[in-house]
Protein backbone atom coordinates (compact mmCIF):
# COMPACT_ATOMS: atom_id res chain seq x y z
CA UNK A 1 0.00 0.00 0.00
CA UNK A 2 1.13 3.43 -0.97
CA UNK A 3 -0.98 5.59 0.68
CA UNK A 4 -4.74 7.07 0.42
CA UNK A 5 -6.22 10.02 -0.90
CA UNK A 6 -9.99 10.20 0.13
CA UNK A 7 -12.00 6.76 -0.83
CA UNK A 8 -9.07 6.25 -3.46
CA UNK A 9 -6.43 3.99 -2.55
CA UNK A 10 -2.98 3.75 -3.84
CA UNK A 11 -0.98 0.80 -4.78
CA UNK A 12 2.08 -0.20 -5.91
CA UNK A 13 2.72 -3.07 -8.34
CA UNK A 14 5.90 -5.15 -9.20
CA UNK A 15 4.60 -6.82 -12.04
CA UNK A 16 4.73 -5.04 -15.24
CA UNK A 17 2.32 -4.02 -17.06
CA UNK A 18 2.24 -6.91 -19.61
CA UNK A 19 -0.66 -8.99 -20.63
CA UNK A 20 -2.60 -8.54 -17.74
CA UNK A 21 0.12 -9.39 -15.12
CA UNK A 22 0.20 -6.19 -13.28
CA UNK A 23 -3.37 -6.27 -13.06
CA UNK A 24 -3.79 -10.02 -11.71
CA UNK A 25 -1.27 -9.06 -9.55
CA UNK A 26 -3.36 -6.33 -8.28
CA UNK A 27 -6.59 -8.56 -7.83
CA UNK A 28 -4.38 -11.27 -6.10
CA UNK A 29 -3.13 -8.68 -3.79
CA UNK A 30 -6.28 -7.08 -2.85
CA UNK A 31 -7.99 -10.97 -2.43
CA UNK A 32 -5.67 -11.09 0.00
CA UNK A 33 -5.66 -8.50 2.23
CA UNK A 34 -9.23 -8.76 2.27
CA UNK A 35 -9.43 -12.47 2.65
CA UNK A 36 -12.02 -13.02 -0.54
CA UNK A 37 -11.54 -15.54 -3.31
CA UNK A 38 -10.09 -14.06 -6.02
CA UNK A 39 -12.96 -14.07 -8.47
CA UNK A 40 -14.64 -11.89 -6.07
CA UNK A 41 -12.15 -9.36 -6.95
CA UNK A 42 -12.89 -7.44 -10.47
CA UNK A 43 -11.75 -4.65 -12.54
CA UNK A 44 -15.17 -2.64 -13.76
CA UNK A 45 -12.71 0.29 -15.27
CA UNK A 46 -9.39 0.85 -15.78
CA UNK A 47 -7.56 -2.01 -17.49
CA UNK A 48 -5.34 -0.66 -19.28
CA UNK A 49 -5.07 2.65 -16.89
CA UNK A 50 -2.98 3.29 -13.80
CA UNK A 51 -6.32 4.15 -12.12
CA UNK A 52 -8.80 1.02 -11.44
CA UNK A 53 -12.25 0.87 -9.97
CA UNK A 54 -12.73 -2.45 -8.74
CA UNK A 55 -16.08 -4.39 -7.48
CA UNK A 56 -15.48 -6.48 -4.15
CA UNK A 57 -17.97 -9.04 -3.32
CA UNK A 58 -17.95 -10.82 0.54
CA UNK A 59 -17.10 -7.72 2.23
CA UNK A 60 -19.10 -4.92 3.04
CA UNK A 61 -17.54 -1.12 2.43
CA UNK A 62 -16.96 -0.88 5.81
CA UNK A 63 -14.86 -4.25 6.24
CA UNK A 64 -12.99 -3.70 2.79
CA UNK A 65 -11.91 0.28 4.21
CA UNK A 66 -11.20 -1.54 7.34
CA UNK A 67 -8.77 -3.88 5.99
CA UNK A 68 -7.20 -1.54 3.56
CA UNK A 69 -6.17 0.81 6.27
CA UNK A 70 -4.80 -1.79 8.24
CA UNK A 71 -2.66 -3.22 5.52
CA UNK A 72 -1.25 0.59 5.47
CA UNK A 73 0.20 0.53 8.49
Amino acid sequence: MAGKDGDTYRIKITAPPVEGKANHALIDYISGILEVPKGNVQIVSGESSRMKTLRIAGRSLKEIHERLDAAML
